[in-house]
């Protein structure tokens, strides 16, 4: 009985090791990796409701742009960003164009005060794969945790050949 007690520890400890590694590389994500970048969101064919979703990245700003074309709505956002490796619990506005570090895209609307982030799955910019993981804000209800796909269409302000979407 007890040498099967031992195979789980070394699998237990396989699985720990396993995630804190997956932690630590998106730890590395940096504000200059996105900087100068604009991604679409990979949205499937049967989400409703059918819209486009375009995010982009300056220094200090990320602009959010949706199109709703059943009824011809956009939604454009600019909200002040950093990056984190804790997950914050108000927004230091002192971090905002400066280079940062980490796993949580923090935003905040300059307008109403809020604050909200996301977590970075991962990020590569080789393969112009974005996938951001929104949880759902503690104490609301209903929701659920959803992971987004992007796709990278343009670096550094030149779009990409597969650019071929409009928002």
């Amino acid at each position: 009985m007890i040498n099967n007690v031992y195979p789980m520890k070394q699998l237990c400890i396989l699985f720990l090791a396993l995630v804190a590694c997956l932690k630590l590389s998106a730890q590395g994500i940096s504000s200059s990796q996105l900087v100068g970048t604009t991604w679409m969101e990979d949205i499937p064919e049967n989400y409703m409701p059918k819209h486009t979703c375009k995010i982009s990245f300056d220094s200090t700003i990320i602009r959010y742009e949706a199109y709703f074309p059943k009824i011809d709505m956009s939604l454009n956002k600019q909200l002040d960003f950093y990056l984190t490796d804790i997950v914050p619990e108000t927004f230091d506005s002192t971090l905002v164009g400066t280079e940062t570090r980490g796993c949580y895209l923090v935003m905040s609307n300059r307008k109403i005060k809020g604050m909200s982030y996301t977590e970075i799955l991962s990020l590569d910019l080789d393969s112009g794969d974005l996938y951001l993981l929104h949880r759902m804000r503690p104490g609301v209800i209903g929701g659920r945790d959803i992971t987004t796909h992007y796709i990278l269409i343009s670096k550094n302000e030149e779009p990409l050949e597969a650019d071929t979407t409009k928002p």
